[in-house]
C-alpha cells in the first residue's frame, strides 16, 4: 500500500461524505430509554433508512445492505461486503460495530451551536451522534472504498449498526444471535465507540468498568413534621442516609468501603496506567473537565493513582435525589423519606452480581434508629470487560496502519471508566475474535453533553489507519482459500498469560504480598 495515496483516497471520501453526516445529525433519532415514543414515530426507523440509502449509493460491487425491524425490537442494521476474490484476505473475516441511536441533547449548548444542525466549523461537526456514534459507518465504508479504488484486497467486512446501544444495547443480543451464522468467526471485530487521550496517535480501550446502580430509600416518619417540635427526637431521615452512604465510602477520600467492589488488577493493565501516567500526568485537565474556580481532583499529586482510580477501582456517586422540596419553598419541616439513586461504578474482573448482592446487603442490614430502609440494587448491574490480547497479526497490521498516519507513533493503550455493555455480549459471542475497542471520542468532543463534535481530521487519519490494518493483516494458515497456494510458515505461538500484580507493577508474580 501508497500510504500516501491511501490517505488522499480517504480525503477525498470522507470530503463527500460529510454533508450526509451532517444531514443524519439533524434527525432527532434518541434510543430507546429516552423516547417513550420510539416504537410508533419512525425516527429510528428515519435514521437506518437515510444510512441505507447513503451505502447503496457507495457503489460497492455486491455489497448487501438489510434492516431488521422485528416486534418489540429497535431496528438493526447489517451491511455485508465480500472480501476480494481470489485473494487469501477473502475467506477472513472483520466485523465492525457502531451505533445509529442518539442521546436527548440537554442543556448547555452554545447559542450558535445547534443540537440538530450539523454545523462545521474549526475543523469539528458539530451537532448529537455525529462522533458519538454516526461516523462509524461512513469510517467503515470509507475504508473499504479507499482500498477498492487502489485495488488492494481487503477481508470480508460485516458492519452492524444497532439503535438501542445509549440505552445499555438491550437490543442488541437479539439481532446477533439471530445473525451469527451470517457473521461466523471474525478475525476481528471492531467497535467505534470509544474515547481517545489525545489525538496524537490511535487509540485501544483496554478495559472498562462494570456498574451497580439502584435506589437507597430511607423513611423514619409517616408523614412530615414541625422541626421545631420534632426535631432532637426524631432523627432526620437526610442524616440517616447520609449514615448509610459513610458505610459504603470513605467521605474524607472518597475510597469505597466494600472489598467484594475490588480485584487484582493485570500486570499489563498496571504498567500500561504507569506508561499513561508518564506521557499525560494530569487526566482531569486533558480531558478539559469544567471545573469550578479553586476545584481540584483526587489523587493530584500522584497521576497513577488518578488512572487506577478512574479504571481499576470502584467509585461511588449519588446520581439523584427526591424527598426534600426546593430551597425556595423549604420549611421547618421534618421530611418523612429521603430517596437516592446511587451509582457505583466496579472494575473489570468484579462479579457484577456478586456486587450488587454486597451493596444490597451493606445498605439494609441494621439500619440506624430502626429506620425503613429500602434498597433496590440487586439486578440492576453489568459487568466490566477486560480486552483479550490481540492476535499477533492483527497487532502487527494496527502498528503499521497507527505508524502511517501518525507519525510514526505506537498504538496507546488506556482504560476506560465507563460501561459499555456491548463488549462483553460481544466477547461471549466471538471468543476466538480479537476484539478492537477505539474511536474518536477525545479531549473536547463532550459526547452525551453540550456542544459535541466530530474531530474531522482525527477522524480521517483513524479512517485511513482502519483501511492499512486490513491491507496489512496477514492472513491465518487455517482460514486460507483452498484455491490460493499456503506459505510454508508455522503459526505463530500464542502469547503467555498475563500475571497479576495488584499493588507493584514492577514485581512479578510470586515475589509480591498480594499475589501470593
Amino acid at each position: 500500500m501508497d500510504p500516501a495515496l491511501n490517505k488522499r483516497i480517504v480525503d477525498e471520501e470522507w470530503a463527500a461524505a460529510l454533508p450526509s453526516l451532517q444531514d443524519f445529525v439533524r434527525i432527532p433519532n434518541f434510543s430507546t430509554a429516552f423516547d417513550p415514543e420510539w416504537k410508533t414515530n419512525g425516527l429510528l426507523e428515519k435514521a437506518c433508512d437515510f444510512m441505507q440509502s447513503w451505502v447503496l449509493k457507495q457503489g460497492i460491487p455486491d455489497l448487501k445492505c438489510e434492516i431488521m425491524k422485528d416486534e418489540g425490537y429497535s431496528p438493526f442494521m447489517i451491511i455485508e461486503i465480500p472480501g476480494t476474490k481470489g485473494s487469501s484476505k477473502a475467506a477472513t473475516t472483520f466485523c465492525m460495530y457502531g451505533h445509529l441511536d442518539k442521546q436527548p441533547h440537554g442543556p448547555g449548548w452554545d447559542p450558535d451551536i445547534d443540537p440538530v444542525g450539523g454545523m462545521i466549523r474549526d475543523g469539528k461537526l458539530y451537532g448529537r451522534g455525529a462522533a458519538d456514534d454516526g461516523y462509524a459507518v461512513y469510517s467503515c465504508i470509507i475504508a473499504v472504498k479507499a482500498l477498492q479504488r487502489q485495488g488492494l484486497p481487503h477481508p470480508k467486512m460485516i458492519i452492524i449498526a444497532e439503535t438501542s446501544e445509549e440505552s445499555g444495547s438491550p437490543h442488541l443480543g437479539h439481532y446477533l444471535e439471530k445473525l451469527q451464522d451470517r457473521i461466523g468467526t471474525p478475525e476481528a471485530v471492531f467497535c467505534l465507540d470509544s474515547v481517545v487521550e489525545n489525538y496524537e496517535t490511535m487509540w485501544m480501550t483496554t478495559s472498562l468498568r462494570g456498574v451497580v446502580s439502584g435506589t437507597l430509600e430511607v423513611s423514619l416518619l409517616r408523614e412530615g413534621l414541625h422541626s421545631g417540635f420534632g426535631g432532637g427526637i426524631v432523627p432526620d431521615a437526610f442524616r440517616v442516609a447520609r449514615m448509610l452512604l459513610a458505610r459504603a465510602e470513605d467521605t474524607e477520600t472518597g475510597r469505597v468501603k466494600i472489598p467484594e467492589l475490588f480485584t487484582k488488577i493485570p500486570l499489563e493493565r498496571q504498567e500500561q496506567m504507569k506508561s499513561l501516567a508518564e506521557l499525560i500526568p494530569r487526566a482531569d485537565l486533558n480531558r478539559r473537565f469544567a471545573w469550578s474556580n479553586g476545584a481540584q481532583p483526587m489523587n493530584e499529586k500522584d497521576p497513577f493513582a488518578m488512572y487506577k482510580a478512574n479504571a481499576w477501582e470502584p467509585c461511588m456517586t449519588v446520581v439523584g435525589f427526591d424527598g426534600l422540596p426546593v430551597p425556595e419553598r423549604a420549611g421547618n419541616v421534618l421530611n418523612s423519606k429521603i430517596r437516592l439513586q446511587v451509582s457505583f461504578r466496579i472494575p473489570p474482573l468484579v462479579d457484577h452480581q456478586k456486587a450488587a448482592k454486597a451493596v444490597q446487603e451493606l445498605f439494609t442490614k441494621d439500619p440506624p434508629y430502626g429506620a425503613s430502609v429500602t434498597a433496590k440494587f440487586e439486578g440492576h448491574s453489568a459487568p466490566g470487560w477486560n480486552c483479550p490480547e490481540f492476535s499477533q497479526n492483527l497487532d502487527e497490521a494496527l502498528s503499521a496502519g497507527c505508524a502511517a498516519y501518525f507519525n510514526g507513533s505506537k498504538v496507546k493503550s488506556a482504560g476506560g471508566g465507563v460501561t459499555i455493555p456491548l463488549m462483553n455480549m460481544l466477547s461471549d459471542m466471538f471468543p476466538n475474535s480479537s476484539l478492537v475497542c477505539t474511536g474518536v471520542l477525545g479531549p473536547g468532543t463532550n459526547m452525551h453533553g453540550p456542544n459535541e463534535h466530530l474531530p474531522i481530521e482525527y477522524t480521517k487519519s483513524v479512517t485511513a489507519a482502519v483501511a492499512m490494518t486490513m491491507s496489512c493483516l496477514k492472513t491465518a494458515r487455517d482460514s486460507w482459500p483452498a484455491d490460493i497456494p499456503r506459505p510454508d510458515t508455522p503459526r505463530q505461538p500464542p502469547k503467555k498469560k498475563p500475571r497479576f500484580c495488584f499493588t507493584r507493577p514492577d514485581l512479578p508474580v510470586g515475589q509480591c504480598l498480594c499475589c501470593l
